[in-house]
């Protein structure tokens, strides 16, 4: 599967309740093997950037556009690089 980092513009008056209901309904919307792994706000920004992992771009379009999620600015594929791959184990 492949990560994507998907950045959306936040309503400029919204409150928690809203956001809470849109998550709600992007989790029940999930398919295509599209999963939602984890999010981060940028309150000074009014964006959301939202990690995710599927087969394709389209199976996340596809999620996002039945669950009614904040319009999409923009969606890139990642590679992840963990600093934990670097450490050095202590024995």
């Amino acid at each position: 599967m492949a990560r994507f980092i998907v950045t959306h513009k936040l309503p400029a008056v919204g409150t928690q309740d809203e956001i809470i209901e849109v998550s709600k309904a992007t989790i029940n919307a999930l398919s295509n093997g599209a999963e939602w792994l984890k999010s981060w706000v940028v309150p000074a920004d009014s964006r959301l950037f939202c990690e995710w992992e599927a087969a394709e771009e389209e199976s996340i379009q596809v999620v996002l556009k039945e669950s009614g999620f904040f319009p999409i600015e923009v969606i890139h594929p990642v590679v992840v690089i963990d600093p934990a791959w670097f450490k050095e184990s202590v024995l």
